[in-house]
């Protein structure tokens, strides 16, 4: 049993973490940043089909790992990789170094996901306090929301007066969060003192990890759960792609000024995307409060619908509306199904953490990781085809409608299933 002491300096740090992990400084302005150092955007994008191949190839090997040889240790290499990865970007300058950091960034993915999660779980599973894993993940998320919208604003003025500023600031924050991961407490197993719940310390061995990720993929309640979340994962990604155009189409041309120094554009997007941010860790931050009411099935299924649903709205909103209101209209629907998919994390990985054994947790997580991946390919595909042959928002409408179909399906053919799981979803969130 974890003393409750000992629980609180856990959670504390694991907040002190998820604040660290927040890229804010450089996130909205680092393509401009490269390309103008000579980067091309086909190095942009030779960079970011490698980091995808290393993320999808290394999902579930770096979860092995992690269970293999401790969370800890696997964010411990992660949060090191990651600093590494955007200390170098101010020295970024051909094609072979772009392609170098983002496979450093691929393997610092790979080695985080599943790990974040299993870690959290079982240091309040040790304590009895698992009930509490979407509460505290919630605010972690919120915490790093927040975080992100502050730096957002600060790195844009800071690239203003000097474009290294932002990329010290960040590196710096980053390599401070290597000390911050390597005081996370040690879950109970790696400290030789626990066992799975059939009271099997055996290692895990790769046989027992592929029977692991079987049995769990293999159960048809939580294959709906995973199938839906991932199709909206897919949509979200591929529409972040289009995010910008959209908002930048339907805005006005800017003149604000600081002290009468007119401001770039970007900063001013700086600001607005800091403020979509913002609103995000408001919502994320009471998803437990959703989850509680709702049961965790009917939370997703609900929230993957107004998610899909709001991206229509830009489209349609041009059709129906004009000015102010259609401005308007897209503002808040960029924000709505930005905050879904923020809620949506903490909901699901609460809904996954408790349908799986601590053996094997972080090579589960990481096999829905691993699907999340493969399903999103197709919506990039799509959807960035779309966007070239018409226009951002009709391929961000287009990637929206399928999330929002598959939701509606869901609830209208599968009711009893959907109603059975969550019946489950609410008992296991008492």
């Amino acid at each position: 049993m974890v003393a409750v002491n000992d629980l609180r300096r856990a959670v504390l740090t694991y907040y002190a973490y998820r604040c660290i992990s927040a890229i804010g400084f450089i996130g909205p302005f680092l393509n401009v940043f490269l390309v103008s150092r000579g980067v091309t955007f086909t190095d942009l994008a030779l960079g970011g089909s490698t980091m995808a191949t290393v993320v999808v190839l290394g999902e579930v090997p770096s979860g092995y790992v992690g269970d293999r040889l401790g969370r800890r240790r696997s964010l411990l290499l992660s949060q090191t990789l990651f600093a590494v990865g955007i200390s170098s970007w101010a020295f970024v300058r051909s094609t072979s170094a772009v392609v170098s950091v983002f496979v450093v960034f691929g393997l610092a993915s790979a080695f985080q996901s599943g790990s974040t999660e299993a870690w959290l779980y079982d240091v309040l599973d040790e304590a009895d306090e698992a009930g509490r894993y979407t509460e505290i993940e919630s605010r972690g998320s919120a915490l790093l929301l927040w975080v992100t919208a502050t730096t957002m604003v600060a790195g844009g003025f800071l690239y203003v007066f000097e474009p290294l500023a932002p990329f010290a600031c960040a590196a710096a924050l980053s390599w401070f969060g290597v000390g911050i991961v390597a005081s996370l407490p040690t879950n109970a197993r790696y400290r030789g003192v626990g066992t799975d719940e059939d009271g099997d310390d055996t290692p895990l061995g790769p046989r027992r990890a592929l029977a692991v990720i079987r049995r769990f993929l293999g159960r048809p309640d939580l294959r709906v759960v995973i199938g839906v979340v991932a199709v909206f994962v897919g949509a979200l990604s591929a529409a972040g792609d289009y995010l910008q155009p959209v908002v930048v189409r339907i805005l006005p041309r800017t003149t604000a000024t600081v002290a009468g120094v007119p401001l770039p554009e970007f900063v001013v997007l700086d600001c607005l995307y800091a403020t979509f941010t913002a609103l995000s860790a408001f919502a994320v931050d009471r998803a437990d409060a959703l989850r509680g009411s709702l049961g965790s099935t009917a939370a997703l299924l609900v929230l993957v619908g107004i998610g899909g649903t709001a991206m229509l709205v830009p489209l349609v909103g041009t059709w129906l509306l004009g000015g102010s209101l259609a401005v308007a209209a897209t503002l808040a629907a960029i924000v709505g199904f930005r905050t879904c998919g923020d809620v949506i994390r903490p909901i699901h990985s609460a809904y996954l953490n408790d349908h799986a054994d601590s053996i094997g947790r972080a090579t589960t997580l990481s096999a829905v990781a691993f699907v999340d991946a493969i399903v999103r390919i197709p919506f990039l595909l799509v959807g960035g085809r779309v966007a070239d042959a018409t226009t951002p928002a009709s391929a961000l409408a287009l990637v929206g409608v399928v999330p929002l179909g598959v939701a509606l399906g869901i609830t209208v053919s599968k009711r009893p299933l959907v109603a059975g799981v969550s019946s489950k979803a609410a008992s296991d969130d008492r």
